[in-house]
């Protein structure tokens, strides 16, 4: 591809069921209208994954994507994407992580790694630059992900990247998550799962090629003016001293944390137990990506248990939204996540509504087989044990909140936290209507990632209780992260540094040579938001898919900041209504026929709006 730098130009398909495996060259149409990341994975899924393929089947694609900027000396461009149909939710999934494999994958030569079919036993996959092996990996089928990382490193290279899965992939519990790096994952949606039914314990790369990019005195003159002004700035610097642990105060302050399944929005308890200042006294160390100039992953030591975390979505959904305030107990149940390959996010999601179960007398200590209760921490580690196995109640539990609350009945899907089967991250939209939106109209399910309202309606001056220029509000905030997140960089040094997409473009032109304007960058999150949409629909969903569950319509914050609130039903439904005008889709939520045309899809969405 020698009009674009930046790119390797290959993609490494490779079939678990034939044991072959094929170099193709990268489309440059589809570069020059996708980019790379969650655009360039979008792509590939709608091109390799069958309509209505199943999600834990040979023939849904697991796609590990790069972006054009992983692996060269851009801030924090270490990221890759798992994009795959998710059997959590049944629609588009993508799911983000840090660590080796992304610049190793980048090092060998491909910009992407698609796996398709499934393998008749267990098995690791190695690359080596352009020697690709399919390994027999039944040694390691049992072992957590520890292990299993240790191991393939000492098979392989010490330096490889490796991603790999715990039993709770091998038994395709729906939130499955694949760990890279030992503590970093890629969680949300169940990836692990699609990995685990196929059979793939592992996937370790190692590359030796360089990266070609532009203008590499340019790049690395932008870099030392930026990790410059991430020193100085008062955002970075906090981050980069407390790391993610600091939104646990401000969520807290503004009423947003989520307490006991979501029943209230303030944790008084979590002060100097798991707020930043208790996990700091823990830190023994700070860890930053490859390329980071950030630095906020703090490793932590607590009786005894030493872990890169816990990150605020853990301290959140495994903390307050089971009413412990135990440090010690959020560091290893965290820790049994990731050995086990749990998201803990999913995970404190679905024992949080069996506490809330419990409370009510909807479910019974024998049904459940346990004693679980708000507060009490000592049955919640071996529930985790049996939902990563399946076992006894565990098995209700595997296949997520939405499934339990099916199974449960009584009127418990009212208070299931998930949005299209994917269950919420750690803020409560009541205590901030936008994040009411933004999860309702992410495609993967609840996600704080699309956009994070919080930056304006807490830490901002834009009014939280209002549905009132919501819409345009997240859509703003959305376009930017799916910019990032096709460019495939961190998106905290855009919000902490901070940088600005004509920051991006800068270092866009110096990478590629290919210059991009605001505009042009705005263009590309449109085309690739419309694009999932499109796939979305193709796969059955609709506009009845973007709602939220009954607890945040109907039940009123009962203390803190948000006192009083719900989301107000028709606000809400307005809301949505403009989001979709705002993207050019009809009030169904379908994009039309105008907006297909002008952002290049005309062709794609034929046979959707057909159907």
């Amino acid at each position: 591809m020698p009009d674009l730098k930046g790119h390797m130009g290959r993609l490494l398909l490779v079939d678990l069921h034939s044991r072959e495996h094929r170099v193709v060259p990268l489309n440059p149409g589809i570069v020059r209208h996708f980019v790379g990341g969650r655009g360039l994975g979008a792509r590939l899924l709608w091109d390799f994954a069958p309509v209505g393929c199943d999600p834990l089947g040979g023939e849904n694609p697991l796609i590990f994507a790069t972006g054009p900027m992983t692996g060269t000396p851009v801030p924090n461009a270490s990221k890759f994407v798992v994009v795959t149909r998710s059997p959590l939710t049944g629609g588009f999934l993508d799911s983000y992580a840090s660590g080796a494999l992304a610049v190793e994958l980048k090092f060998a030569g491909y910009d992407a790694l698609v796996v398709k079919g499934r393998a008749s036993s267990p098995t690791y996959l190695w690359i080596d630059d352009d020697r690709v092996e399919l390994r027999h990996a039944g040694h390691l089928w049992g072992a957590d992900t520890f292990t299993t990382e240790d191991r393939v490193r000492q098979e392989t290279s010490a330096e490889a990247g490796v991603v790999s899965i715990g039993p709770a992939g091998e038994h395709q519990v729906h939130f499955a998550s694949i760990n890279s790096d030992y503590f970093r994952q890629a969680g949300r949606g169940g990836a692990g799962a699609v990995m685990g039914a196929k059979r793939l314990k592992a996937v370790a790369v190692r590359g030796t090629s360089g990266i070609a990019v532009h203008d590499s005195e340019g790049l690395l003159r932008r870099l030392k003016c930026d990790t410059d002004k991430a020193r100085v700035s008062k955002v970075a610097t906090a981050r980069r001293h407390y790391g993610t642990p600091l939104t646990l105060r401000i969520t807290n302050a503004a009423g947003m944390l989520p307490t006991r399944n979501f029943t209230a929005g303030v944790f008084p308890e979590a002060e100097g137990t798991i707020d930043e200042e208790a996990v700091d006294k823990a830190v023994v160390a700070s860890r930053g990506c490859y390329g980071c100039i950030s630095h906020c992953s703090k490793v932590t030591r607590v009786a005894g248990v030493t872990l890169e975390g816990p990150e605020y979505e853990s301290l959140g959904l495994l903390g307050s939204n089971l009413g412990i305030a135990d440090l010690g107990f959020v560091t290893e149940a965290n820790l049994r996540c990731d050995a086990l390959g749990l998201d803990t996010m999913s995970a404190g999601v679905v024992v949080g509504f069996v506490m809330e179960c419990v409370a009510r007398g909807l479910l019974t200590d024998t049904e459940v087989g346990r004693r679980l209760r708000f507060g009490e921490s000592r049955e919640v580690l071996s529930l985790l044990e049996d939902i990563a196995y399946r076992r006894g109640f565990g098995r209700v539990l595997a296949d997520g909140v939405r499934r339990a609350a099916a199974t449960v009945g009584k009127g418990s899907s009212r208070f299931a936290m998930h949005v299209k089967g994917m269950e919420f991250p750690a803020y409560d939209p009541r205590a901030g209507f936008g994040a009411a939106l933004a999860y309702a109209v992410s495609p993967r399910g609840a996600c704080h990632r699309r956009a994070w309202p919080p930056a304006r309606e807490v830490l901002g001056d834009v009014p939280p209780y209002t549905t009132e220029g919501k819409a345009s509000m997240v859509k703003e905030l959305y376009d930017e992260n799916t910019v990032l997140h096709c460019l495939l960089v961190c998106d905290f040094p855009a919000k902490f540094v901070p940088l600005s997409l004509d920051d991006y473009g800068g270092y866009f032109g110096l990478v590629t040579g290919r210059n991009a304007s605001r505009e042009e960058f705005l263009a590309l999150a449109e085309r690739t938001e419309t694009l999932i949409r499109l796939y979305n629909i193709r796969e059955g969903f609709g506009s009845p898919d973007d709602t939220l569950p009954e607890r945040l319509f109907d039940d009123a914050m009962d203390d803190g900041p948000a006192r009083g609130q719900r989301i107000p039903r028709d606000g809400f439904l307005r809301m949505l209504s403009e989001y979709y005008s705002l993207r050019g889709w009809d009030g169904e939520g379908r994009p039309t026929p105008a907006t297909l045309d002008r952002l290049g899809l005309a062709r794609l969405g034929e046979g959707v709006r057909a159907g």
